[in-house]
């Protein structure tokens, strides 16, 4: 061999492949720098299924006995594919409790803080969501099963949100205690206008005059009920408005989206999601089981 090719085979080893950059896994920090958390003032999906995945890895650590360590943005890797699929876990996996760190809990609330800012009183979801993870992190919410921020309604698409109300309400009503309903109303306590607030809203007046006010109290209660039966029968009823002078097609394309119609709901009864989440977890309700 000659000594061009004695200098070419003991040359610079290649560069060593980087497994995370080809798989497309980038630290939590990287994406802080180009990913907006907000998309008309809603999280983001992507940002939704972060927060999830670590919520998931924080009460796994919790159930083996690991309740202290480090949350940073550089030891969070973050990969997958389409929104849908993103995941979260950390770097490196703690094996064991580290006593002189803060707890996962209240470096979550401020990884939380960081990433989407402080509390907003206009957006009642994020308030509400933000408002758990500080007493979470404070020590205040002890017994609670952080597992349960992860079906939090602002970390549910618009699909879900719909999905927790309802199935939510036939859990409850088909496999509850006869006494639920009491105990919703003494858990949640708040004063409703529902009577007057879809009176005159067309089809969501005739969900309500279905059952009338000895069904649909003037509380959070009757929200609750309201919505899960609004959004099983509006369609029902638009339908049949349009019974007798239109083809199935024409009423087709009168028929609201389930989204549509939740929409109307939550513009009738903001605090609604807030108030269902809250008494799942006052109740201790596994909410996976249920959706």
């Amino acid at each position: 061999m000659d000594g061009k090719g004695s200098a070419s085979a003991s040359g610079s080893a290649l560069p060593t492949l980087d497994l995370n950059a080809l798989l497309g896994r980038l630290t939590l920090d990287k994406h802080l720098e180009t990913e907006n958390p907000f998309d008309n003032n809603k999280i983001t999906p992507f940002y939704q299924r972060i927060f999830r995945s670590l919520i998931g890895a924080i009460s796994e650590l919790e159930s083996r006995g690991i309740t202290r360590g480090y949350l940073q943005p550089h030891q969070i890797m973050v990969g997958g594919g389409p929104c849908q699929f993103v995941r979260a876990w950390l770097l490196p996996r703690p094996e064991e409790d580290n006593p002189t760190a803060p707890t996962f809990r209240k470096q979550f609330d401020s990884l939380v803080r960081m990433i989407l800012g402080e509390r907003d009183l206009s957006n009642l979801e994020l308030n509400n969501f933000l408002h758990i993870t500080a007493s979470a992190a404070s020590g205040g919410q002890s017994l609670f099963n952080f597992r349960q921020l992860q079906w939090h309604p602002v970390l549910l698409s618009s699909a879900e949100l719909p999905q927790l109300v309802y199935l939510v309400f036939d859990h409850l009503d088909m496999r509850g205690t006869s006494s639920w309903k009491e105990d919703f109303r003494q858990m949640i306590q708040r004063d409703v206008e529902v009577r007057d607030t879809v009176l005159g809203v067309d089809y969501f007046s005739d969900v309500y005059n279905l059952e009338g006010p000895q069904y649909y109290e003037e509380n959070a209660l009757g929200a609750f009920l309201f919505s899960a039966n609004a959004i099983s029968d509006v369609n029902g009823y638009i339908r049949k408005a349009f019974k007798q002078y239109m083809t199935d097609e024409e009423k087709d394309n009168k028929l609201m989206s389930v989204e549509q119609i939740f929409d109307m709901l939550i513009s009738f009864f903001p605090h609604m999601l807030i108030d269902v989440y809250d008494f799942l977890v006052k109740k201790g309700l596994p909410i996976d089981g249920v959706l």
